[in-house]
């Protein structure tokens, strides 16, 4: 259906903008370049475009063509501009009907089926009342969709600032004007108080208060000494100075012109919000001037024009001073079904930034400080804490604003970057209900799965027994136990034990510890490693991109390849380290795997040259690769050996360094120096009741044993598939240790997306290493969308997809990932040779030669013809 809305310039900036790009030029540019945007910008402002001179008059300033929302349905609109600004429209109200008559005859001469007011049209002429009687086609002012959106902006804002309506007294600025008296009439029941404000006495707000049982003032500045929480509505704006606001204030200003005076916020201790914008719907392209200039946010009274075209709604919707209560939640739940979104926040026409509400909570909980240092009590007792649950609706936003913008920006909307609210087992759910098989176990913390029973009641029990949470220079029986267990099931030479709180502080355990006995100051390590992120563990991870930012690093640390032993022997025999640390197998490299005798090997190289060995179980220890430690393969016994992650038992953070008796009383066996190295937290009571709890699961459920069944059943499966499909390289792994590598995209594929991206691939740092990572990107993707399956790459390898669940994996659940990861492959490689046959033969022009085979397409290791490595274990 096609419809029609109506706006009118706010300055004379604002009219001229609406004239400068009638082509469409500029929006185009925008999009590709920004060289040739400013380009095309000169042009225009140099040649000073103009807007016409002579008589005022009603033109079609904009078209939306081809809306659609994310359920399918579709409209077409026009905005037709009233050549009066707000005040005019005031002053002059009859003047500005003539046009705004002229303006629906045109609309409807175009076959517009309804028309929408905005801002001061759908103020004069009864809101809308007597357009409505003598237009030929349906009117709506839009106001019901503006309530809905400006109390969703409310309970929004109100939510960011811990405020709690039930408590609140609310001020409602602008009755008994239609929105804010169907916003008041919404909010009296939410609220704890409600204070009505008009400018002046009238019978109708009287009326008003009465039936809602509010309190009715005429003193702006009086209503807003006594609130924090007010939404504001006048038809006049412009009539709150941002000094009168209580610290701790949100406001929620729907007016136009804005009741807030002021371009910009002038305070860090009040919110001050845009009220009554939505953003359209995802499906809905923005290939109109309006849209476009405000990437994709609406007022909403243009947001229900639109929502009724959508619906093909040919009928008057929101007419007069009543609002039908029922009509606001109507339109307002019809515009989410079609996708409108009404979560964002804008202030003083700016999206809110995440800066501006961490410094509003810094002064709010400043003034609530000083308020109970005031009253010298801290008051009511607090409502018991929100679940899970309830906090998932703003965690990605939170997490967004206070932990790593990036991550949420990246796989926020796509899916990457999930919302869990439970974890049970080897299943992880979203708030919505849905299931995922979780094959990334937290990198190795679950080998026991999400919240095993055992370990839950081992940790409630220490806290019924009331057991003791961090005591030092003590004896908490605990952790004691632990280190006893601990040493029962390790290599025999590992008879003492440090306890941290995670993998990485139990390598710097280890480092330390090398370097005050062996007298050496170098640490050798291996080229693709992965040891942690502090600084000591850091100098030993084998990952130029993880160390560069945060150089110089420990001096004397030095790498060698993983495998080659004809190196390390080189190495080791200059005495130059203190240490060789090394993985059994590295999975952040891509789960490499060492050649059989590799480890056995090092002892003998380590042991003669009086070096030390470490031996990093932080990812393969506790089951993980089908052996208790992955050391007892070759029957390795190093000198020292770290271990974290399922340490824990999934549910509490646990690192620990095991190492020699002799090297602990070399280091620490004296009065002088037996506390040189402590942790805080390191063997707290609940840590330490987890880690025996795990310990006996690990033991009595066999889970090493099921980690060989189930690692050997998927391996094959895996195996089997790089036989029959190109885009897999080979699999490679141990017991539930597994990554699948794929080939890299042909070179054509990545020349088009470098075309595609033009100025953007050079800034955009490490370009080609993203584009690189799409097929493990379409296939965690597709994994997590399609089949609830919850994957992740390798960070060191992006072409290597990691498998890696718990080790209380079934068989079924085993199958069941194999017919997925099938699936996904496939796929992509359906996608990747059609991609490559457009390219290679209509775009460049090739073609098969007599053997069949593409001249371009030879030699690709993505190719139908290209040999699959053969996968090792």
């Amino acid at each position: 259906m096609r419809f029609a809305f109506l706006v009118h310039p706010l300055s004379e900036e604002a009219k001229a903008l609406l004239h400068w790009d009638a082509g469409g030029v500029l929006r185009r540019q925008s999009n590709v370049e920004l060289l040739s945007f400013c380009s095309q910008l000169h042009q225009r402002v140099s040649h000073g475009v103009q807007v016409s001179a002579g008589e005022p008059r009603v033109r079609s300033v904009d078209e939306f063509r081809d809306l659609t929302s994310d359920v399918g349905a579709s409209a077409e609109g026009r905005l037709y501009e009233i050549p009066m600004y707000a005040e005019e429209i005031l002053l002059n109200p009859s003047r500005a009907m003539g046009y705004i008559e002229e303006a629906t005859l045109m609309a409807a001469e175009w076959g517009a089926k309804l028309v929408g007011l905005g801002s001061m049209t759908g103020v004069i002429g009864g809101s809308g009342t007597y357009l409505a009687e003598r237009a030929p086609i349906a009117v709506t002012t839009g106001n019901s969709l503006t309530v809905y959106s400006a109390l969703k902006n409310l309970h929004r804002v109100c939510a960011e600032a811990d405020l709690d309506l039930t408590h609140e007294t609310v001020a409602v600025i602008g009755v008994p004007g239609s929105i804010a008296t169907a916003a008041a009439t919404l909010l009296a029941p939410q609220c704890n108080r409600l204070l009505l404000v008009a400018r002046q006495s009238s019978s109708r707000a009287k009326q008003i208060a009465k039936q809602l049982g509010a309190e009715l003032t005429f003193d702006i500045r009086g209503a807003l000494a006594e609130t924090r929480v007010v939404l504001t509505a006048t038809s006049s704006g412009n009539c709150i100075d941002q000094s009168w606001l209580r610290p701790g204030s949100v406001v929620v200003d729907v007016a136009v012109p804005t009741d807030v005076r002021g371009s910009q916020a002038e305070r860090s201790d009040v919110l001050v919000i845009s009220g009554g914008l939505i953003r359209v719907p995802d499906a809905m392209p923005l290939n109109s001037m309006f849209l476009d200039f405000h990437h994709g946010m609406i007022p909403s009274c243009l947001g229900e024009t639109m929502v009724l075209g959508l619906e093909g709604r040919a009928e008057c919707f929101s007419l007069g001073r009543n609002l039908n209560a029922d009509s606001i939640m109507e339109i307002g739940a019809i515009a989410s079904a079609h996708g409108f979104d009404f979560s964002q926040l804008y202030s003083f026409g700016l999206q809110l930034e995440p800066s501006n509400l961490a410094q509003y909570r810094k002064a709010a909980s400043s003034c609530r400080r000083a308020a109970i240092k005031n009253r010298g009590s801290v008051g009511e007792i607090a409502s018991p804490p929100p679940t899970v649950v309830d906090l998932a609706e703003r965690s990605a936003a939170l997490y967004q604003r206070y932990i790593n913008p990036v991550l949420i920006a990246m796989g926020g909307k796509n899916g990457f970057a999930k919302t869990f609210v439970r974890g049970q087992g080897n299943y992880l759910w979203d708030a919505a209900g849905r299931r995922y098989l979780d094959l990334v176990a937290g990198f190795g913390s679950l080998n026991m799965g999400h919240n095993h029973p055992r370990v839950a009641a081992a940790i409630t029990s220490a806290i019924e027994q009331q057991a003791p949470g961090f005591v030092q220079s003590a004896v908490n029986p605990l952790t004691a136990e632990l280190a006893e267990r601990l040493v029962a099931i390790t290599p025999a030479s590992l008879e003492l034990v440090f306890f941290a709180n995670s993998g990485t502080e139990a390598v710097e355990a280890a480092l330390k510890l090398a370097r005050t006995t062996s007298g050496r100051s170098g640490l050798l390590y291996c080229e693709r490693s992965y040891h942690g992120k502090s600084l000591g563990a850091l100098s030993v991870t084998g990952n130029l991109k993880y160390q560069k930012p945060f150089g110089p690093l420990l001096p004397d640390c030095q790498a060698v390849r993983f495998g080659d032993l004809e190196s390390l022997k080189s190495m080791l025999e200059t005495r130059r380290f203190a240490a060789f640390i090394v993985e059994p197998i590295q999975a952040e490299g891509g789960m490499i795997v060492a050649p059989d005798g590799y480890l056995r090997r090092v002892q003998e190289l380590c042991r003669a040259t009086d070096t030390l060995l470490i031996v990093d179980e932080v990812q393969t220890g506790m089951g993980r690769t089908g052996d208790l430690f992955a050391v007892e393969r070759e029957g390795v016994e190093p000198d020292i050996m770290t271990l974290a992650k399922s340490l824990g038992g999934g549910m509490m953070p646990l690192g620990a360094m095991l190492c020699r008796r002799s090297l602990w009383h070399k280091a620490y066996g004296t009065v002088s120096n037996f506390a040189l190295h402590t942790s805080t937290f390191g063997g707290g009571s609940l840590a330490s009741a987890a880690g025996l709890a795990a310990i006996r699961t690990l033991e009595e459920e066999g889970l090493a044993e099921k980690a060989r069944q189930r690692g050997q059943q998927l391996y094959d499966g895996l195996a089997d598939l790089c036989q029959r499909c190109d885009v897999v390289k080979e699999v490679r792994g141990r017991g539930l240790l597994l990554g699948l590598e794929f080939h890299p995209l042909p070179k054509q594929f990545l020349s088009a997306w470098k075309l595609r991206f033009g100025m953007g691939q050079f800034l955009m740092p490490e370009f080609e290493s993203v584009i690189e990572s799409i097929p493990t990107l379409y296939a965690m993707q597709g994994l997590i969308q399609e089949f609830g399956i919850y994957a992740q790459v390798a960070r060191s390898n992006p072409l290597v997809l990691r498998l890696q669940p718990p080790l209380t994996i079934t068989a079924e659940e085993v199958n069941q990932v194999l017919a997925a990861v099938e699936q996904v492959c496939f796929e992509f490689d359906r996608s990747n040779k059609m991609f490559d046959g457009i390219l290679a033969k209509s775009t460049l022009g090739k073609h098969e030669g007599a053997s069949g085979v593409s001249a371009v397409g030879a030699g690709n290791t993505t190719g139908p013809a290209a040999a699959v490595p053969q996968p090792v274990i």
